[in-house]
Order: C-alpha cells, then structure tokens, then sequence
C-alpha cells in the first residue's frame, strides 16, 4: 500500500506533515513576534523618537563641549540619555541626579584631573563594580566642573515620555517574550485540537470494538498512519467477528446436540421409569416376592437416581450457557 494512497485511492497526509506544518506555524509566527517589534523599535530610532544604546558614548564630546561653551550646566537642555551633575573645584556636588555610582566616579575624575592641572576627564567604566555607566567632566570659566553621565541603554528622546515610560529596550523584551509566548500557545491549542480531530476516528473505533459492536467499520483517515492503524483494526474487526459468529455457530450446534442427546436419553429413561414405578405399584400390593421384589426396588431406586443425575446435568448445561452469553 503506497503511503499516500490507500487501499480505496484516497490520497493520504503523512504525519510527519501534519506534525510539521505547526513547527513552520511557529517558526513563521516567531519571525512576527520578534521581527514585528525589532522593526518598530528601529523604525522609532531612525524617526528620532529613541536615542540609540550608543547615542551617549558617541555624543559625549560635542555635549561637555556645548556646556563649556556655555560656561553652565543647564540640566533641561541635556538629551535624555544623559544624566548631570556641577561639582566644585574640590570636587563637593553642587547640584546632580546622576546614580551614586555615577557621581562617586565623577568626583574621583574631577579631584585626579584637578590635581593634574587638567580642564576635562573622561574615565573609561569601571566594569569591576558590574556598572557600564560612564562619565564625562570638563572644568568650567567660574572654576566650577561640570559633569554628565549616561548609560549603554536607548532612552525616548523625549523627556516626559522617557521619565514615565519603560526604557525602549524592555518595551521591546518585553513585547517580544509576551507575544512569542502567546503565540507559542495558540499555535499548541491549534495543534492539539486538530490532532485529536484527526484520532477520532480511532477513539471511535476503538470503543465500538470495548462496546462489542462488531459491525460498525473502523472508518478511514486522511492521514497516512492513523488510516493505517484504521485499517489494521478494520482486518481485526472482520477477523474478530467472523471467529464469533463461526464460535456462536459451534455453541448453536453444541447447544442442539446437548438437547438431542438430552431427549435421547430422557424418553428411555422415562419409559423405564414408569415400568419401574409399575412394579413398585406391585410390591406395594404384595404381588412380588423375594428376590422380585428387591430386583423391583434396585430397579426404582437406579431410576430416580439416573433421572436426578440427568437433571443435573441439563442444569449445568444450561448454567454454562448463561455463564458464556
């Protein structure tokens, strides 16, 4: 039997096809998922509405540059990627948000370049501490310094929307883990009530044979290996029944011959009997004497003996038929 036809010329799905087109599902909707968002968050970036992880570190010259220009720290006009902070020249803060990790590396950067007789510094970070944020400062005309901060993370470009919104990037984990989860699980819903759909056939078959109803067909699938475990089942069906019709067959014969026999055996038994009980009549009577007579009640007694015996035996006969059926 080819395995994409059967036996009728139905064409058939393999399994394996069945199976599979939920993992190319899965992979399709992963590529939705994660691409969906991927692509919205760039799309954010290249319209300007997020500053890139980088934005910071790329931009930190030209930002200490404007300040010093400025010859002020004016922390509204600083890009959300960016956190400030004005410190002495002995390096006591005068105004800062920064982190405290942050503003402990701005004043260490601020003292050493003081003491060097230097106007600016910028450290590298300080990947010891498990911190990747990272710190500029450059000495302004007052004698006071000026430093900023930032992170390797995108931030929204704009202010009021970076101080309540998630960062860009969780927003953006986020939306991916929770949409390629859910669609992790519809496609496993779908899967799995298609493939109980397709072991109906099955189930129905398999309780049609528990219920004894040996003339209701296994039925067929359009799948390759459930039709064939269908039409294995089919065979034993038909197997099945006709060994129990060829056994009824038997146990009819059995059950004629039985009461055959059973007739056979009761109208002799039955007619010595009643001779039997003739002479029973006559001893009763006194017509019999001596060895008659106890010949007479041998003959009686045998008799009813027999008879119960074969009494006996068409009762067990009977309770073994009721036993099988």
């Amino acid at each position: 039997m080819s395995r994409l036809r059967g036996l009728d010329g139905r064409i058939r799905v393999p399994l394996a096809l069945v199976v599979g087109r939920y993992f190319a599902l899965v992979l399709f909707g992963a590529l939705l998922t994660v691409g969906g968002p991927w692509a919205l968050f760039f799309g954010a970036m290249a319209r300007g509405e997020v500053l890139p992880a980088d934005w910071g570190s790329t931009h930190a010259d030209e930002t200490v540059g404007d300040i010093a220009s400025a010859g002020h720290l004016d922390p509204d006009s600083l890009s959300t990627a960016y956190r400030g902070a004005q410190l002495s020249a002995v390096g006591s803060v005068l105004f800062s948000d920064m982190g405290e990790e942050a503003l402990a590396s701005a004043q260490t950067s601020v003292s050493s370049a003081a003491a060097a007789g230097e106007t600016s510094a910028r450290p590298g970070p300080d990947v010891s501490s498990g911190s990747y944020e990272q710190v500029a400062a450059v000495k302004l005309a007052d004698g006071t310094w000026a430093a900023i901060s930032w992170d390797m993370m995108p931030h929204w470009a704009d202010r009021a929307r970076d101080a309540s919104w998630p960062n860009p990037q969780d927003l953006w984990l986020a939306s991916t883990i929770i949409g390629t989860v859910l669609m992790v699980v519809l496609v496993a819903l779908r899967a799995a009530r298609v493939l109980t759909r397709k072991m109906e056939p099955l189930v129905a078959a398999a309780n049609a044979v528990a219920a004894d109803d040996l003339d209701k067909p296994a039925g067929t699938s359009d799948v390759a290996e459930v039709d064939d475990v269908l039409a294995a089942m089919e065979r034993m069906r038909v197997s099945l029944k006709a060994s129990l019709e060829e056994q009824m067959t038997a146990e009819e014969a059995r059950r004629k011959r039985m009461e055959k026999l059973a007739h056979e055996l009761k109208t002799p038994l039955t007619l010595v009997q009643g001779n039997a009980e003739l002479l029973a009549a006559d001893l009763e009577e006194g017509r019999l004497r001596g060895e008659q007579a106890d010949e007479a009640r041998a003959i009686l007694d045998a008799t009813h003996r027999l008879d119960a015996a074969l009494i006996d035996i068409i009762a067990a006969w009977r309770e073994d038929e009721r036993d099988r059926t």
